[in-house]
């Protein structure tokens, strides 16, 4: 009874959270359509949102799963002369799947709640909702394979995660791959922490809300060689994500960074193509003395895959004095000083 008093409550602040959103004169309308029809199927039957003037499909997937729970509800003993069992066995497995449908449910409202409560929030700090924005319909297919993914996910890191996930492909779809949601649905604890711990040492090149690069430098050394150890990431390590698929198989691949590298600063500013992302500020480079005229900057280390820096825009970047330290160190060697510039982002 305890349990079922705390599923009900695990609804309603889930109800709460989506009605909130859906009502929410700060969210364009093609966010919404995007948002009922995610949570329209995430949470059929336990949640009735008041916005039946968006789609007209609610009463026919909440009849869908009334039917479903008259099975469940099926008298044991009926499903024991049916299959010639014990009547005994046959209520405790009816029982048993009954309540792996509502596990199942819960973890589903949960996530949901995280997603509708993040629109909300991006939403707020925006100074004026943009209705003119074109936002294409979210996929079916990926939503089908996205709820498959979140409902076995019990665990409240796991379902920040796909909340976060739900949110972004809510408001911008195909942000997440189906193979980038798969990828995070066969992530375990450990495997987790180690994908944090790369993504918070990553220097990335990124335009609007996408990554053009995001890797840890070998400042100087090579990955392979084990240069990393002393900041979490040892050879083993790196062999594990990269078996997971979230980083290149070539752990001294490169890239150039020469567009971080200032030109002439005017006043207190500085002339740079595109600066980089570290620990979530961004930063230039500036030279302490003349460079070559046709400077390059290869930026050697390990680099994230296509579903790495997917996933990227989702993780809590934490800190690391250490490898800040030493990637400093590593550009002062190249006549490169890092400094820190603020930059006009919404997506960061």
């Amino acid at each position: 009874m305890e349990q079922e008093d705390s599923n009900r409550g695990f609804i309603e602040i889930a109800q709460d959270a989506v009605i909130e959103l859906m009502t929410g004169s700060s969210i364009p309308t093609p966010i919404k359509r995007n948002a009922f029809k995610a949570f329209d199927q995430l949470c059929t039957a336990l949640i009735d949102i008041p916005v039946a003037y968006l789609e007209g499909v609610a009463a026919e997937n909440r009849a869908v799963t009334q039917a479903r729970l008259k099975i469940i509800n099926t008298d044991g003993e009926q499903i024991a002369k049916q299959m010639d069992v014990d009547p005994e066995f046959a209520r405790v497995a009816v029982k048993r799947y009954g309540q792996k449908i509502l596990r199942e449910q819960v973890n589903l409202n949960k996530i949901s709640e995280i997603a509708a409560s993040q629109i909300q929030q991006e939403a707020i700090l925006k100074l004026k909702p943009d209705a003119a924005t074109e936002v294409p319909a979210i996929n079916e297919d990926w939503l089908n394979n996205f709820e498959k993914q979140a409902s076995q996910k019990s665990t409240e890191e796991m379902q920040l995660l796909f909340g976060r996930i739900l949110a972004g492909e809510i408001q911008k779809p195909s942000s997440f791959s189906i193979k980038t949601v798969n990828l995070l649905g066969e992530l375990d604890s450990a495997v987790a922490a180690l994908f944090l711990r790369i993504c918070s040492l990553c220097v990335c090149l990124k335009v609007d809300d996408i990554y053009l690069d995001a890797r840890v430098s070998s400042v100087g050394g090579n990955a392979a060689s084990n240069v990393l150890r002393n900041y979490g990431l040892n050879f083993d390590q790196l062999n594990i994500l990269q078996e997971h698929n979230l980083i290149i198989p070539d752990y001294n691949s490169y890239f150039d960074y020469k567009i971080s590298i200032a030109g002439e600063n005017i006043g207190d500013s500085y002339q740079v193509v595109l600066p980089f992302l570290y620990q979530n500020k961004y930063y230039c480079l500036r030279p302490v003395a003349e460079l070559p005229k046709h400077q390059v900057l290869n930026l050697h280390g390990v680099a994230l895959s296509k579903s790495g820096k997917e996933l990227l825009r989702i993780v809590d970047i934490q800190p690391s004095e250490n490898y800040t330290t030493a990637l400093t160190d590593y550009f002062t060697r190249q006549g490169l000083q890092m400094l820190e510039i603020k930059v006009n982002d919404g997506n960061s």
